[in-house]
């Protein structure tokens, strides 16, 4: 195999529900059918969940949790054994994410644009939205949202991480690698200073800074999402349920809810979090084209 995706899944089927259907409508509109799927359902799973892993209409393979594994150790020994798999990269794939149809070509279009270049993450995830349509930027934000994560960068700097040395107290593993890229701090590359955002996600978020640090190898995003976020509950959002007394009649609230990131946001029952986006009516004028348009952000002050 060489082309996987890697699905985390938890109690959230309705969600699940939605994102695979996109994902269907996405490899449709690319016509593609050579990935693999390989599910980390984690210990506790709903059987709802379960039957949307067995129905899933493509290829996969699943890991079952026969204990309760966690956020980060469930995703990175997850990661770990799909990059064993994988031949370049793989795309992670979470269950709260909606893929724009235009994702598989923009990855492509992406993949083939970067060529040799070293890469750290070509990602579909734009902070602001409101870019040019056709424009990627080299960048050093992280975010788990439908990454495509580059073998080479996860092999050289994140799995060497992802051992019991943090597992067992990412807070301190995380301080520990603050402190040794401290000198970076001032010119805004390195973006933390302190213990916090250390799960998963925030790793990775550092070793993409690590990486630009080292050996100026780059993360690619857009002007504008091909990735949608519905997340408003979870690990990090718990305020938020989905109203309906079974399964259909929260999906099709889930359904309205997801047109509109006020409703998200409302759901979201938090301050903390504003980032919630549906996807832009420009994605509709996207004729295949895309074009690098240099640093954004801090990236290019580290040569």
């Amino acid at each position: 195999m060489s082309n996987i995706i890697l699905r985390p899944v938890y109690n959230r089927p309705e969600m699940l529900k939605l994102s695979i259907e996109n994902e269907v409508r996405a490899r449709e509109k690319y016509s593609l059918c050579d990935f693999v799927t390989i599910f980390l359902v984690e210990y506790g799973a709903d059987n709802k969940t379960k039957e949307l892993v067995e129905n899933y209409p493509f290829e996969f393979k699943y890991i079952v949790r026969e204990k309760k594994y966690g956020l980060t150790v469930n995703i990175l020994e997850g990661m770990k054994v799909a990059f064993d798999y994988a031949d370049d990269f793989i795309i992670h794939l979470e269950d709260d994410i909606l893929l724009h149809e235009t994702y598989f070509e923009y990855m492509n279009t992406l993949i083939n644009l970067v060529g040799s270049e070293k890469y750290s993450v070509l990602s579909p995830y734009s902070p602001n939205d409101s870019g040019n349509i056709e424009s990627v930027y080299k960048h050093n934000h992280y975010a788990a949202l439908a990454p495509l994560i580059s073998k080479e960068f996860f092999d050289v700097y994140v799995r060497p991480c992802a051992q019991n040395r943090y597992y067992s107290a990412p807070a301190k593993f995380v301080v520990s690698l603050n402190n040794e890229y401290k000198e970076y701090w001032k010119s805004r590359v390195y973006k933390y200073t302190n213990a916090t955002h250390h799960e998963q996600a925030g790793l990775i978020n550092r070793l993409v800074d690590v990486s630009v640090i080292e050996e100026d190898r780059c993360l690619y995003m857009p002007g504008i999402n091909r990735q949608q976020h519905i997340g408003y509950f979870g690990k990090n959002r718990p305020g938020g349920k989905i109203p309906g007394n079974s399964f259909d009649e929260r999906l099709v609230n889930l359904r309205d809810i997801i047109l509109d990131s006020g409703k998200m946001y409302k759901m979201s029952a938090t301050k903390q979090y504003d980032d919630y986006k549906t996807f832009s009516p420009k994605l509709k004028e996207w004729q295949g084209v895309l074009t690098i348009d240099g640093y954004k952000g801090t990236a290019k002050n580290v040569k």
